[in-house]
């Protein structure tokens, strides 16, 4: 061995131990530490701002329980990516811990006593106390958009904590006895989802009460066909005056008959209905000009969702709302989504009759520091059946507006709570054939080449080495 060889072979060999030594010690800090980088477009496993400030308020313990081994779950699962956003809430005092209800039945009897919240294997379960909120695993990743997949999981960890932690839980109660749509039938989903923004959610009849009960917190008129009677009406603006919150959702009604009691409780907040039906060539679904594409509006309440650029939601078979032009100082009305000008309003009683658009299709109103209420001309979008056909990923927009926002407006939650899903988009690059073949050509034909030609020149150099 000459001096050269010797030299530069004892050199290859000292730089080889210098990096699997800082290898090493590198792997020994980071298995010591607790470092996590979120390098996710989307930040999906890094908190924001509010639920932090939520999970620093706990004074609770809080537990969440994964129903599965989390040992056997592989790296492209939905549930590793629950597991990895699961590890940021541990910083902030919640415990996590998994389970498999198989090894460990007792678990599914000491979490659900009652048998009654249907809890099962595959389940997360936020539990504090005697309180105990069920998360399904596939809600909590998400549902697919027009805009993506909508991830819901933080705003709903982050409620369930909330919901368990709470002294009290709010109830929102769906009227009945107007043929409106069913709570347990016909909107399961939106009662889901009205509970996982921790509302306990029940029905009500307003001919059986002579008040609205002190515990109700929102008030939801889910399509009324027919109006209020004379007691009902005083019951509601009793309510009203007292500084309830309502929500009405009015869809179209092939009658003539005017709903004159629920008028004159929405003349008080400026808001008018019409007795109309809603079609729009241009922004709608192929072949049916009456299933409305319609967009927000820039406003206040809107602003969440900003974000997401012209956000937009499916309104089938609607009616259009009037925002009445009478000054009142104490009153503050707001059109949340309209139709486009290419619009046009047919009245029920006569076809002949059309106004061009646009035209609003939900409006919120205020009365300063006291009720609140949200009034929409649909409520086929937020039922079972709008949210399990063919064009669910549209529909899921509005759903998730209506839950995210307007709710959580209504109930005074806005500046504090409110925490929106996140969208996660699918970004992909659209090439020609003719820059596909170009491409196709460079990988592997020019960079093969390349590579093998600097191999060639650095042996020509070393070989005698």
């Amino acid at each position: 061995m000459n001096k050269k060889s010797l030299k530069y072979g004892s050199n290859s060999i000292l730089l080889v131990v210098i990096v699997l030594a800082l290898a090493v010690i590198i792997n020994l800090l980071v298995g010591l530490g607790d470092f996590r980088w979120d390098l996710t477009s989307s930040n999906l496993y890094s908190l924001s701002e509010d639920s932090k400030k939520i999970l620093n308020a706990v004074k609770k313990e809080v537990t969440i329980y994964g129903l599965f081994d989390d040992g056997h779950i592989p790296a492209g699962s939905q549930y590793k990516e629950l597991i990895n956003l699961l590890d940021e809430y541990k910083d902030y005092g919640i415990k996590v811990t998994y389970v498999d209800p198989d090894k460990d039945p007792g678990t599914l009897t000491f979490l659900d006593k009652d048998k009654t919240k249907g809890i099962a294997k595959g389940d997360f379960v936020v539990k504090s106390g005697n309180k105990v909120k069920r998360l399904i695993a596939s809600e909590l990743y998400g549902e697919n958009s027009m805009y993506g997949r909508v991830y819901k999981a933080e705003p709903l960890i982050t409620g369930a904590i909330k919901f368990v932690t709470a002294d009290s839980t709010p109830i929102a109660y769906f009227v009945e006895g107007h043929s409106e749509y069913s709570l347990t039938s016909n909107l399961t989903q939106l009662r889901a989802d009205i509970e996982n923004n921790n509302f306990e959610a029940k029905s009500l009849s307003l001919m059986t009460v002579e008040k609205i009960p002190d515990d109700c917190k929102l008030l939801i008129f889910a399509s009324p066909k027919v109006d209020l009677s004379e007691s009902e009406k005083i019951v509601l603006k009793t309510y009203l005056e007292a500084g309830g919150r309502a929500v009405f959702l009015f869809d179209p009604i092939e009658s003539d008959k005017k709903m004159t009691n629920f008028e004159e409780i929405l003349a008080t907040y400026n808001v008018a209905l019409n007795y109309d039906k809603v079609r729009d060539t241009t922004n709608c679904l192929p072949g049916d000009e009456y299933s409305l594409i319609a967009a927000l509006t820039s406003n206040k309440i809107n602003s969440s969702f900003n974000s997401y650029g012209e956000f937009q939601v499916l309104m089938p078979d609607s009616r259009s709302l009037s925002v009445l032009q009478v000054a009142k100082e104490w009153l503050t009305t707001t059109s949340l989504i309209t139709t486009s000008y290419d619009a046009e309003s047919v009245k029920i009683t006569d076809q002949d009759a059309i106004e061009k658009g646009p035209f609003p299709l939900a409006i919120a109103s205020e009365i300063s520091g006291g009720s609140k209420i949200l009034v929409f001309g649909n409520g086929t979008f937020l039922t079972d059946a709008a949210l399990m056909s063919r064009y669910a990923s549209y529909f899921s927009n509005g759903k998730v507006y209506f839950t995210s926002t307007l709710v959580n407006w209504l109930s005074d939650k806005t500046d504090e709570t409110t925490i929106s899903p996140k969208i996660v988009s699918t970004k992909s690059l659209s090439t020609t054939k003719s820059q596909a073949k170009i491409i196709s050509i460079i990988l592997i034909g020019v960079v093969p080449v390349i590579i093998l030609v600097i191999g060639l020149v650095v042996w020509t150099r070393r070989r005698h080495l």
